[in-house]
């Protein structure tokens, strides 16, 4: 056997060994979410097995349930707000750190990313803190989606900052030897090429905000949201109610991603 044919096969039994702790790796990531998906089906109360037939009862049970009907609401519209005020923050944000000349560069970027890492029951209940004792700030949705920018700003940053670092400036250098003003520049050439980076920060921090539960807990006062509501539920147990309505989070995560990615390409 000589050396090409010994290294071949070394090759090949590590592209097994590869291809196998992949095959694990993704079984350990979606086996939990295909079971909580099939067990929603499922026609017994205890939410897991065993099976004793399939039904839609608790997707119907679901739409009957003014609780959670009133949660996913407030989750859509907490989202919502969180977006439509941390995206262009985010956005102004990272021109500022990218194209901007400032002397502590690096601590502000770190500074801007510090709440991704940090925990987020610690940056709820210094939320709380602050809105309640020192501003008097009655807890409401408005005060959950202030919490949620908080802690989601830094992800819209940092997507439309690496969009930036991959930017060809020499375009907007064109545009303006051609005559072009600089609100021209922007508005024409800029911001087109850096939209994809803000719409995929948009649904980030859009999918982020509906999954958020530290932050949510410690600012919203008496209202709920989805995951709320889950968290309540399962004091009494896993049903395959709460089965039916990850699903449907699921779901929605899924159409979100199908969405990024009919954006991005157009």
């Amino acid at each position: 056997m000589n050396a090409s044919s010994a290294s071949r096969k070394s090759s090949q039994r590590w592209g097994v060994a590869i291809n196998l702790y992949g095959i694990v790796v993704f079984g350990f990531l979606y086996l939990p979410l295909f079971l909580l998906v099939f067990f929603s089906f499922n026609r017994t109360a205890t939410g897991t097995f065993p099976i004793t037939g399939f039904t839609l009862h608790w997707y119907r049970k679901l739409l009957e349930e003014l609780f959670v009907r009133e949660a996913f609401w407030n989750s859509l519209l907490v989202a919502g707000m969180t977006t439509t005020m941390a995206v262009p923050v985010g956005t102004l944000c990272a021109f500022g750190l990218v194209r901007g000349r400032l002397p502590f560069r690096g601590l502000f970027m770190g500074l801007m990313l510090m709440p991704m890492v940090m925990p987020s029951l610690l940056i709820g209940i210094a939320l709380l803190i602050v809105l309640v004792p020192i501003f008097h700030v009655g807890l409401s949705l408005w005060t959950a989606a202030l919490g949620h920018v908080v802690i989601l700003t830094p992800y819209a940053v940092l997507v439309v900052a690496t969009r930036l670092y991959g930017f060809d400036r020499t375009l907007e250098a064109a545009a303006a030897d051609l005559g072009a003003p600089p609100a021209r520049v922007f508005w024409h050439i800029t911001l087109p090429l850096v939209m994809p980076g803000i719409l995929a920060a948009a649904l980030m921090v859009f999918t982020l905000s509906l999954d958020q539960f530290g932050v949510t807990l410690f600012t919203i006062g008496s209202s709920s949201t989805l995951p709320m509501y889950i968290w309540s539920q399962l004091e009494i147990g896993v049903t395959p109610a709460i089965n039916a309505l990850g699903t449907v989070f699921i779901l929605i995560s899924v159409m979100v991603l199908f969405l990024a990615q009919v954006v991005l390409r157009r």
